[in-house]
């Protein structure tokens, strides 16, 4: 068991976050949540949220209360969880519109900038980059459109079979920035709504989940559903992580 002063509105983002109930508010008490020492794997977390930013938020909140701590390939640490986060009623609304969290240090400035990489006439090679999303979309083995596939696909009804990804085995398994996004995956549930679902191997939460989900919601609507709206969007992530050098900035997040 792990004892924290209690600090109002820090436990209060806490408790939401984590779906507990309020306490009490005493002034000097003593909160006892539960902590695992030694863990012998990540826990998997599950959020459902119809705010963009809030969704952000508890994810970030979750990850540094029960993330389990891991180093990476590339030598420091992270805190790590298995994360699916649901984002339904006005959330994608707000994506659109790159309704960021305050504290989301990305910002709707660079993101703004970062769509640019989810256009077909962005010049990745020129930014020095071994390759893009969009590239692998578009251009996947260097032939295959996927976008327009499944902007096809999903014309003719519901269907399960929807689906675009990334990864090139023979390419990605021994380079050392192979992509995080893998799948993205549509399900048409009416003539005019869809469900989208987003798979990722690995996913930088504090600094990357938001704008990582703007640039694409953003494509998706330019380039496959055309007046379709996603009434229901997940987003699932292998590793969902944030790194040592974040952990400071991450503790200090509250719920907007």
């Amino acid at each position: 068991m792990h004892s924290l002063k209690w600090c109002p509105d820090r436990v209060a983002d806490i408790l939401e976050a984590c779906g507990a109930s309020d306490p009490g508010s005493s002034p000097g008490r003593d909160i006892v949540l539960k902590k695992v020492v030694i863990m012998e794997f990540p826990p998997n977390i599950d959020i459902v949220e119809s705010d963009f930013p809030k969704a952000w938020a508890k994810l970030v909140i979750k990850i540094m209360i029960s993330g389990m701590v891991l180093t990476t390939e590339y030598g420091n640490k992270s805190k790590d969880v298995c994360s699916r986060i649901t984002l339904n009623g006005g959330a994608v609304n707000q994506i659109l519109k790159r309704e960021m969290h305050p504290q989301e240090p990305f910002g709707k400035i660079r993101t703004g900038e970062y769509l640019k990489q989810y256009t077909r006439d962005y010049d990745w090679k020129a930014q020095g980059f071994e390759y893009t999303y969009m590239d692998r979309l578009v251009n996947y083995n260097g032939s295959i459109d996927q976008l327009a596939a499944l902007k096809q696909k999903i014309k003719k009804g519901i269907t399960r079979r929807a689906q675009a990804i990334t990864w090139l085995p023979g390419q990605d398994v021994n380079t050392e920035h192979p992509p995080c996004l893998q799948r993205i995956w549509i399900r048409p549930l009416s003539e005019s709504t869809c469900e989208v679902h987003l798979s990722w191997r690995s996913r930088d939460a504090y600094s990357a989940w938001s704008s990582n989900i703007c640039g694409i919601v953003d494509m998706l609507y330019r380039e496959v559903l055309d007046d379709m709206k996603i009434v229901k969007f997940v987003d699932v992530c292998d590793s969902a992580h944030i790194y040592d050098t974040d952990w400071d900035a991450a503790n200090k997040v509250r719920l907007p």
